[in-house]
């Protein structure tokens, strides 16, 4: 059975070499194939595919993101991370509808991963304030005249 520090441990990894690197293969390390996220697409997503493609469009989005952890809650089987991302959105569209205007962006947000006995995340509920994300990126800009 894997402790409170070892899952913490498993998400840090996750965080520095996935999202902050874009080494996408660590998620196969930490997540189960069944994997449930919730958050980051349709409700009750599931799959460790689609937890490896929705890191993939971030860092396409954002080719310099740097998430950092600003709170880590340890409560037996979860973790909580609040956390900041950061980034410049100099690649793709943001979820294929916001073009890329080379904007600044710096968001908090908050994740709850639960954890199974061998230390794989099975379910994760994702949360960020999608308006204010919008706004930093300059969806709500009125044209250029």
């Amino acid at each position: 059975m894997s402790t409170p520090e070892q899952n913490k441990a498993v998400l840090e990894r996750y965080y520095e070499q996935c999202l902050n690197k874009g080494n996408l293969d660590v998620i196969y390390e930490g997540a189960t194939e069944d994997h449930i996220s919730h958050g980051t697409a349709e409700n009750g997503k599931e799959g460790v595919e689609h937890l490896k493609e929705w890191v993939r469009l971030q860092r396409a989005s954002f080719p310099d993101l740097q998430v950092t952890v600003n709170d880590w809650i340890l409560d037996g089987n979860k973790v909580v991370s609040r956390f900041t991302a950061r980034g410049t959105h100099t690649g793709d569209a943001y979820a294929g509808i916001i073009p890329a205007q080379g904007r600044a962006l710096e968001i908090p947000g908050i994740v709850i991963d639960e954890f199974n006995d061998e230390g794989k995340i099975v379910e994760s509920w994702f949360s960020m304030d999608s308006y204010d994300l919008a706004t930093q990126l300059g969806a709500f800009d009125a044209p250029p005249a």
